[in-house]
């Protein structure tokens, strides 16, 4: 063979070897994967009410004038015992025809109106939360939904509830690492997820009819905690 053909054929096989090793894919990174939960719990210190009037009535205006008159009742009363005017909602109103179902005729017939109109109250004192209550109640509300304690440190809360999830995921990554004798490096990828909190309804029920010190006592009300949770997913490289 020629000197110079076998120098080039050499050079040729050379160059695709090269080639060959750049396209080769890197060695996958070395990696450990944990989660970590957290939870943080407070006493509630705010509470919002959801309730409405519903009333039927076959002339549409009596319908709309007893809404109204005890819509206006409760919203004075609600106002006596202090919740501030930017925290009362009433913009929930909705007026549907009923009809009945006439067999012999077979045909709808109407048979009135039904006006409902929804308060909703946002309660800072919950001192005075049964309070709240009885007067809807006493005013004649007949709708009243369980009141939902609340905090209005919600997302510092839940700051600190993620902050304890990474706390607990970075310390269960170090575990496993010192168990297995290797050494835990920076964060690859980071997941979160705020799991709380969900809606806390609260169960109030009304005691015997006797004296008592207040709303709340008279209304069995116990106000309990609330949970924030949250969890993370992390992938840590392993140092070298």
């Amino acid at each position: 063979m020629d000197h110079k053909i076998g120098f080039a054929v050499i050079g040729a096989l050379t160059l695709l070897a090269s080639v060959a090793s750049a396209h080769e894919a890197p060695p996958p990174p070395r990696t450990v994967s944990v989660g970590g939960d957290g939870e943080v719990t407070t006493a509630p210190d705010r509470a919002r009410l959801v309730m409405a009037v519903d009333r039927l009535s076959p002339d549409l205006k009596v319908a709309q004038a007893e809404v109204g008159k005890i819509v206006r009742a409760y919203l004075d009363a609600a106002r006596a015992l202090g919740v501030k005017p930017e925290h009362i909602g009433t913009a929930g109103v909705s007026v549907q025809p009923e009809y009945q179902w006439e067999e012999r005729e077979r045909r709808q017939r109407l048979v009135g109106y039904r006006v409902r109109r929804e308060i909703a109250l946002l309660v800072t004192n919950l001192d005075q939360l049964g309070d709240y209550l009885l007067e809807a109640a006493r005013v004649g509300v007949n709708q009243v939904n369980p009141p939902v304690l609340e905090s209005s440190r919600a997302k510092e809360l839940q700051r600190q509830a993620l902050a304890r999830a990474a706390e607990d995921a970075r310390a269960k990554a170090q575990a496993l690492c010192e168990t297995l004798g290797v050494k835990l490096g920076a964060p690859r990828q980071i997941a979160s997820h705020d799991a709380g909190p969900p809606p806390v309804p609260m169960k109030a029920m009304a005691m015997r009819a006797e004296a008592f010190d207040s709303g709340n006592q008279e209304m069995g009300i116990a106000l309990g905690e609330i949970r924030y949770a949250a969890n993370v997913q992390v992938e840590f490289d392993l140092a070298p």
